[in-house]
């Protein structure tokens, strides 16, 4: 499935790449030009006493002129332009200085935008779309603040141009020189918005592929989704297939047809299995279709060979063919000789086996059991009372029969063995795994 509004995308997307290469080639010959000339190695010796001369001067003056001086270049009046506070040469040279780097890369973007806008670079297209955008959009930010400081320029030398009056005499050279400044002032305006019409078709550009990028991400993310995307063997009947089958054997078109006809001749007409030794074959099929095309003949077992005396008088008999019927023939035979397995006698001593899960509380536990138990018997042993006459009484909790407590002796009596089962717990918190706090403070961690 096609990008949805390829159509629209590709010569956008050519339009953009061309018109950046183009402005990148021109404002870098400008940024170049004012570099050359902010360092002096620019040459003024053929100017003449003319308005383009005049134009030319005060374009160096106003806004390119380093720190260096220059011998050749002719002299003009700028005592009323120098008192304004217009933009500094220094100023005006780090912009150029940023925008020779940012139209470098805007180039190289551009151009790598030209040659990967395609259908089947879809994929990563938004990477460099990305760049592009970001490029542009800094560019854009800069020629509006630059357009700014140069109308600032433009409208303060308007202001001072207002207060000499036209018509009253010659025009003085300085007043000559202010009113070149004013139109240079409006040039680099112009210049920096890039006419106008440049630099509302770059934010139009940017915004229109911004937006292309939403589109080509979803569909990404829709191709990802797709069934048998990733696995052609899960593709949907409605769908089809996305490519075409892979010819695991290498034939041809016309060697398919005669496989083809051939296994419908081989449906029509009853197999009978034979053996017989195979011919040779051009093209290569599988050795089970092999050996279902044509019964297989098998030579007699050769007899003992007589004499040569006997060999010269015997005439020669043809062997008849000997055709066996089979109806399966085995993949494989299973094998006459038994591999011998030796018996070793593991000596190593068995491990001990690893502790329980729940160790710890399987300890608490039972320590707590055993001190249960033991405070029990100590409780039912604390009795020391002898059967001494038949009104003596038993008290012990044993079941003894206190009818026939026995005959009197005088040896002290022992604990009778208690054969009951276990109290019944009545506590029902006893049972509980123990506490972290218990398991901290026990003696058997």
């Amino acid at each position: 499935m096609a990008f949805p509004t390829y159509s629209v995308f590709r010569p956008f997307a050519i339009f953009a790449g061309v018109f950046s290469i183009f402005q990148s080639l021109v404002w870098i010959g400008f940024a170049i030009t004012g570099i050359v000339a902010y360092y002096c190695e620019m040459d003024f010796s053929a100017q003449t006493d003319t308005m383009g001369s005049l134009l030319t001067l005060t374009f160096f003056n106003v806004y390119f002129r380093g720190t260096c001086v220059q011998e050749d270049i002719p002299e003009i009046d700028m005592s009323l332009v120098e008192p304004l506070n217009l933009m500094p040469a220094s100023d005006l040279h780090a912009f150029v200085w940023v925008y020779l780097i940012l139209h470098l890369f805007w180039g190289i973007s551009s151009l790598t935008l030209l040659t990967n806008a395609r259908q089947k670079y879809v994929r990563y297209i938004n990477i460099f779309l990305y760049i592009w955008i970001i490029i542009t959009v800094i560019i854009s930010v800069l020629d509006l603040a630059l357009g700014i400081l140069f109308a600032i320029d433009y409208d303060t030398l308007v202001h001072v141009l207002y207060e000499y009056p036209l018509g009253v005499g010659a025009l003085q050279p300085p007043v000559q020189v202010l009113a070149t400044a004013v139109h240079v002032s409006g040039i680099m305006m112009v210049m920096a918005f890039r006419g106008w019409i440049f630099w509302i078709v770059n934010v139009s550009l940017a915004i229109f592929m911004f937006t292309q990028t939403f589109k080509i991400y979803d569909y990404n993310q829709m191709r990802r989704k797709t069934n048998g995307a990733t696995n052609g063997g899960f593709v949907p009947e409605g769908d089809g297939m996305r490519r075409a089958p892979i010819d695991a054997y290498n034939m041809s078109q016309q060697q398919q047809q005669q496989q083809q006809q051939q296994q419908q001749q081989q449906q029509q007409q009853p197999r009978v299995q034979m053996f017989v030794q195979p011919g040779p074959s051009s093209d290569y099929r599988r050795p089970l279709e092999r050996i279902s095309e044509r019964p297989i003949e098998v030579e007699s077992p050769v007899s003992t060979q007589p004499d040569w005396s006997q060999q010269q008088q015997r005439t020669f008999e043809p062997k008849p063919t000997v055709l066996v019927s089979r109806t399966l023939e085995p993949l494989a035979r299973p094998q006459s000789i038994e591999p011998v397995i030796e018996e070793r006698q593991d000596n190593r001593p068995i491990p001990p086996p690893p502790p329980p899960k729940n160790f710890m509380n399987t300890v608490v536990r039972r320590d707590a059991a055993a001190k249960n138990v033991a405070r029990e018997l100590n409780y039912r042993n604390s009795f020391n009372v002898t059967n001494n006459g038949l009104n003596s009484v038993n008290l012990r909790p044993t079941g003894l029969n206190l009818t026939n407590p026995g005959p009197p002796t005088s040896d002290a009596d022992l604990p009778t063995p208690n054969y009951s089962p276990p109290m019944p717990r009545v506590n029902p918190f006893e049972n509980r795994p123990p506490l972290r706090s218990v398991l901290r403070n026990s003696r058997f961690q």
